[in-house]
């Protein structure tokens, strides 16, 4: 900077070279963030970046479960005792009772690794010879594209020997029936009659449905082939099962589907079909009749899945192997998928494992229970379980918690006291009272309910959880808006006509941020513990699925006064004492890393 200034020239004036040597210098110093700040400080603090290394990978080992190749966390090995755990590189011991055919482990690396995977298909059939088992299998695996294994049994009496050929188990392995819909169409009456007559003191409704059915043509459907009937009504919604009177290859029974105008009070107890009273049906008297209704129907066929025993049992009719008969397919479910409780990732990240690791799981590392699951497999499954209710519960502190807690304390007065009252006569409720009286209205209507709305106990337990954990957060966050409203930044904010919606959105709720993360990291651990301990009492997560709250029934169980089964007890109680330790220094090291006073200053 020069010492003299012509005349008219600023005092700080400055030229190039002063100019370039202080963006020189500026370029130096680099602004930092209260996020880049946060996140510096909490690298250093070594026990708090620790656990949330830790929560990191505990978080991706369960979500991978269905891709890590761990044994089944179901599949049963009756026992005699839970079995406690061996060494890696020990031999695995003998089982007291041994499994089923076709369900054991025939190649095995010490009690590391072994091919006894309990999610498989498994062919019977009948060998007389090595050659004509390597040949079987060989064609097993050709049908199935999956690389399969033999076990090799005496058959029954002096009939040779018998082959079980097992490949891990998809979906179209397994036999099922697919409606297909026809081009035969028509229509439904439905109307109900008074069989006790007009001279009983209550009417007996009785539901009558006459069904007309035809092809394209015009030409109608043959009733003769029917030989009887079934129906299911829920609501308005009616399907009409037809059983062949003749079995033919590849199809099965037909189902006649149609709704309702309005639901009919009533027993369906007689059916006919083009005019033709259905075997099986009460006869149709000139009685009183009410509520008839015309609406259009269609006929659906039942066609059978070519699964995996279909086309084993085709391939060795068609081109048949010397010395070998089939004999039966069965299939085992070791992740309870045909039950409809895996989503679509769970799905694909099973198919991946099959790809990659084929039947190969780890060894019984942690011992087994009283029937023979494996506990490693249970503690990984039952960690989705905590995972997912922590994220439900902290979803809704964040969507309902934060919201109604600032828009209660930026509106304030009555309308801020009137909404703190709600959340105070929600404080007074007690909550496991709630629990009960929910799950027992689902088990009442448990069908109904999955059926018309998709609503399972486990769905109304993650919410209820949910529901609870919103009310502190909205205190929190209502507390710390309070202090907020009146500064000047919000105060300019209404000044040049901010509308109350952005105000919240876009000022108030991001400087609250860092109390609600920290907030969040403990009311985690509170949840899981919450879900444990209603799992214990059973009104949780229901057997065959897991979780550390069954986990724990199940090591109570395992404590007598003859013997201890510790395995049962330590470990499981280790990976939940552990996750909740870890979340409970993150949420002290986030509170501090977040902390504006502390910004700048040295962890």
């Amino acid at each position: 900077m020069t010492d003299e200034h012509p005349a008219g020239a600023s005092r700080w004036q400055m030229d190039d070279e002063d100019l370039a040597r202080l963006a020189k210098e500026a370029k130096r110093y680099k602004g930092e963030s209260l996020w880049s700040d946060a996140w510096r400080r909490l690298r250093r603090n070594r026990a708090a970046y620790l656990a949330f290394v830790f929560l990191i990978g505990f978080a991706i080992v369960s979500l991978l479960a269905p891709f890590l190749p761990i044994p089944s966390p179901i599949a049963l090995s009756l026992r005699d005792e839970p079995t406690s755990p061996e060494w890696m590189w020990s031999q695995p011991r003998p089982l007291e009772n041994a499994p089923k055919k076709g369900t054991d482990a025939t190649r095995s690396v010490r009690n590391l690794w072994n091919d006894g995977w309990r999610h498989r298909s498994t062919v019977r059939m009948a060998v007389d010879g090595e050659s004509a088992t390597e040949a079987a299998r060989a064609r097993v695996e050709e049908i199935a594209g999956r690389r399969a294994i033999v076990e090799v049994h005496p058959g029954e009496g002096d009939s040779g020997l018998e082959a079980f050929v097992s490949v891990p188990l998809l979906e179209s392995d397994t036999p099922r029936v697919d409606q297909v819909p026809t081009e035969i169409t028509g229509t439904a009456a439905a109307w109900r009659i008074d069989a006790a007559g007009e001279d009983a003191e209550e009417p007996d409704w009785r539901a009558v449905h006459a069904i007309s059915l035809h092809d394209p043509d015009g030409a109608p459907f043959d009733a003769s082939q029917v030989t009887s009937w079934s129906m299911e009504t829920r609501g308005r919604t009616v399907r009409l099962f037809l059983r062949r009177r003749e079995a033919v290859d590849g199809k099965a029974d037909w189902i006649v589907r149609y709704r309702l105008r309005w639901a009919l009070q009533g027993t369906p107890q007689t059916v006919l079909l083009n005019s033709t009273l259905l075997e099986g049906s009460a006869p149709l008297t000139e009685a009183r009749r009410q509520s008839a209704q015309t609406v259009t129907a269609a006929l659906l066929e039942g066609v059978q899945h070519d699964d995996l025993g279909r086309r084993a049992a085709a391939s060795l009719a068609s081109d048949p192997i010397p010395g070998v008969a089939y004999g039966e397919t069965t299939h085992e479910d070791g992740y309870w998928e045909f039950k409809g409780l895996l989503g679509p990732v769970d799905r694909l990240l099973r198919r991946a494992r099959i790809e990659v690791f084929g039947l190969w799981q780890t060894g019984n590392w942690m011992g087994t229970d009283g029937q023979g699951r494996d506990l490693l497999a249970r503690i990984v499954w039952g960690s989705r379980t905590s995972i997912i209710v922590g994220i439900i519960a902290s979803l809704c502190s964040l969507l309902i918690g934060v919201l109604y807690g600032a828009f209660s304390g930026y509106m304030g007065g009555r309308i801020d006291n009137l909404m703190m009252r709600f959340v105070d006569v929600l404080y007074s409720i007690p909550f496991i009272f709630v629990v009960i009286f929910l799950i027992t209205v689902v088990n009442e209507y448990r069908t109904e309910l999955e059926d018309r709305f998709g609503i399972d106990r486990e769905k109304i337990f993650f919410l209820v959880i949910g529901a609870i954990y919103w009310l502190t957060m909205a205190r929190v966050v209502r507390g710390q808006v309070l202090s907020l409203k009146n500064t000047e930044f919000i105060e300019a904010s209404r000044v040049i006509g901010a509308s109350t919606s952005r105000i919240l959105l876009a000022h108030i709720v991001p400087n609250v941020l860092s109390i609600v993360i920290v907030y969040l990291t403990l009311t985690i651990p509170a949840v899981m513990l919450f879900e444990a301990f209603l799992s214990f009492l059973g009104l949780g997560i229901e057997p065959p699925k897991v979780s550390w709250g069954l986990l724990a029934v199940d090591g109570t169980q395992a404590i007598n006064p003859i013997k201890i089964y510790w395995w049962l007890v330590v470990f499981p109680a280790a990976a939940m004492g552990s996750t909740l330790l870890a979340l409970n220094i993150l949420g002290d090291g986030l509170r501090d890393a977040l902390d504006p006073k502390q910004r700048g200053k040295a962890a």
